[in-house]
């Protein structure tokens, strides 16, 4: 251990360590500016596709802590807040002082408090971790370690304190901007959404109804104004948040609108399209909603507030309390699910969800507002007729 009290880490800490530190760092901003980049994929996307590269499984998901209240401050990702900090370590490099040093190991300290209270509330709350934010979780910690390891003092010094603050603040304020400026161009964005609508190709609707409906407006599937299939995954994040949205979509085109659900469990225990699997519980929560066609708005709503907490007892039980427990286990129920995830295969599903909105495949959860932008065009078209 170097003797390094009252000095600056920038010039008493061995090069080893300094190697740690600014890997460290550059891993804090290169982490915080894909999470910043995702946020706003997720929240603002700008088309009718979306992909990404942090959804492994149930657990290690990256859009769990995406629509987590937490994800950000008034609009502001909390991901810029790891990419000032990220930053303002290299940049001590310019001001290698022991006031500089001994701010930055104050404001590392409260920054590993915050990661480990977001990293316990992602795994007993949220019951999963988000990949990219874990692995700024270990580089704030290798940081921190760095220049613990180095005997810098933690304290505040007023003057760097004060000039880090504002740069927090003046960052804050630029997010800002481009956070409004999004949200701005959201609300312009409907004529390039139903533009980008009307180029996709016409895939049609799956060759048979699915008895699953969320709405229901006419007997045949294809005789509404406005036809959604939703070909969707219990077990994941985005289905559950397209499913709130398409529950305020029913009501505001009530006569309108049908939305069925077709079962795409990520998950080879039912799904032969699946190498690998993804979500555990997904083809049993399959099976249960499976059973209860009559009440699936209800048992699809249910199932998807209880996401985080699937497991074969809560599975088991709901089957138990709505008499259907048979069914659940039996070997026609999941051949019945199979049959409908076969529905799938001319449309190449790749990810869920995954909706056909009147034959027109789109990927992703769309935001709310961009949603009805299409769905009243089509409305609109159809009453101009």
């Amino acid at each position: 251990m170097e003797k390094a009290n009252n000095q600056s880490f920038y010039k008493s800490a061995s090069m080893n360590i300094q190697i740690l530190f600014v890997l460290a760092s550059i891993c804090m901003i290169a982490f915080s500016i894909y999470l910043t980049n995702h946020y706003f994929e997720i929240i603002f996307p700008m088309g009718l596709g979306s992909s990404t590269l942090c959804d492994i499984n149930t657990f290690f998901n990256c859009d769990i802590t995406t629509y987590s209240p937490f994800s950000n401050i008034a609009g502001i990702p909390i991901s810029l807040f790891g990419l000032v900090m990220g930053s303002m370590l290299l940049i001590g490099y310019f001001f290698p002082t022991e006031s500089v040093s001994s701010t930055l190991h104050f404001l590392l300290r409260v920054n590993l408090v915050g990661c480990v209270v977001l990293f316990l509330y992602s795994l007993f709350f949220l019951h999963g971790l988000c990949p990219f934010c874990t692995l700024y979780y270990i580089s704030s910690a290798a940081a921190w370690y760095s220049m613990h390891h180095t005997k810098v003092p933690a304290k505040l010094v007023i003057k760097p304190l004060a000039i880090m603050s504002v740069v927090v603040l003046i960052a804050s304020g630029l997010m800002w901007k481009v956070v409004d400026g999004k949200r701005d161009y959201q609300d312009k964005l409907a004529t390039d959404l139903i533009r980008q609508f009307d180029s996709l190709p016409n895939l049609g609707a799956p060759a048979e109804d699915s008895a699953y409906r969320v709405a229901s407006s006419t007997p045949k599937f294809t005789d509404a104004v406005i036809q959604i299939t939703k070909f969707s995954d219990f077990q994941c994040p985005a289905c559950k948040m397209l499913s709130e949205i398409l529950e305020k979509v029913a009501k505001r085109y009530a006569g309108k609108i049908n939305i069925q659900y077709v079962f795409y469990p990520l998950d080879p225990t039912c799904n032969p399209n699946m190498t690998n699997p993804l979500h555990q519980y997904a083809c049993k929560a399959s099976y249960l909603a499976a059973c209860l066609p009559e009440k699936f708005p209800e048992v699809s709503h249910k199932i998807f507030a209880n996401q985080n907490d699937l497991s074969d007892k809560w599975l088991l039980d709901y089957a138990k309390s709505e008499n259907v427990l048979d069914c659940y286990q039996s070997p026609e129920t999941k051949k019945k699910v199979m049959d409908l995830i076969a529905l799938s295969n001319p449309f190449n599903i790749k990810s869920t969800p995954t909706s056909l909105i009147n034959g027109i495949k789109v990927e992703g959860a769309l935001p709310l507002k961009n949603l009805t932008a299409i769905l009243d065009e089509i409305v609109r078209r159809h009453d101009g007729k």
